[in-house]
Formats: structure tokens, C-alpha cells, sequence
């Protein structure tokens, strides 16, 4: 009986853990990925193109880099939307079309929040 509570502790330890260290990771990530993407909103409406290029593609970057080890914790179609979208949007700034950089900037922003609101731990998520 003993050796059953020590294995069923231990499990809980580790996933508690495991969670811990999801929900971490997911909030930086989502956070940095935020802020990036109201920069390049900003440097869109200022006209200054080759910086929300520039941004565009770090972000890039970043979320190609990050968002990898989190696919086997968090809903993999929320981060390709989030891929999807910066593609979009780095097409659109290299297009030079300023309509449809701030419409893929949007969807950027919605798709970002929309992964950071999909692994917070709430009762709707829960259930």
C-alpha cells in the first residue's frame, strides 16, 4: 500500500511540474509574441516598413524556435494559425499593401492571444 501512495505522489509531483513549466512557457512565449506584434502594428501606422519587416521576421524566428517544443502541450492548429498568419503578414509587408499588413497583423494578434487563452487554466478550458 505504501509503495501505491509513494508511485501515485511521485506521478502528481511530476505532472504538477510538467504543468508548471507548460503554462511558464506558454506565457512568455504568447507575451513576447504579443508585444512584438503591437510593434509591428505600431511601425505599420508610422509608415516605418522596413522596421515591421524586420520585427515581422523575428518574430518569425522566435516562434519557429520556441512554439516547437511546446506542440506536444499545446493545441498544434492554434500555433501553425499563429505560423499562418506571420506569413501572411511578412508576404504583405513585402508586398508593400498597407490594408492588408494591418488585416494579417490582426489576425496575428488574434491567433496569438487565442493560443494563450486556449491553455490558461479556467473552467471553461477544464470542462
Amino acid at each position: 500500500m505504501s509503495r501505491k501512495l509513494w508511485t501515485i505522489g511521485i506521478t502528481g509531483l511530476l505532472l504538477a511540474v510538467l504543468f508548471w513549466y507548460e503554462q511558464r512557457e506558454i506565457h512568455a512565449l504568447t507575451g513576447a509574441a504579443s508585444q512584438a506584434t503591437q510593434e509591428i502594428i505600431a511601425a505599420i501606422r508610422t509608415g516605418e516598413m522596413g522596421t515591421a519587416q524586420e520585427k515581422a521576421r523575428a518574430l518569425d524566428l522566435l516562434w519557429d524556435e520556441r512554439a516547437g517544443r511546446l506542440e506536444m502541450m499545446v493545441d498544434h492548429g492554434s500555433t501553425d494559425d499563429v505560423r499562418y498568419a506571420l506569413s501572411r503578414l511578412i508576404a504583405a509587408l513585402e508586398g508593400g499593401d498597407k490594408t492588408s499588413m494591418l488585416i494579417y497583423a490582426g489576425e496575428l494578434e488574434g491567433s496569438v492571444e487565442h493560443v494563450y487563452e486556449r491553455q490558461q487554466v479556467t473552467m471553461e478550458n477544464l470542462f
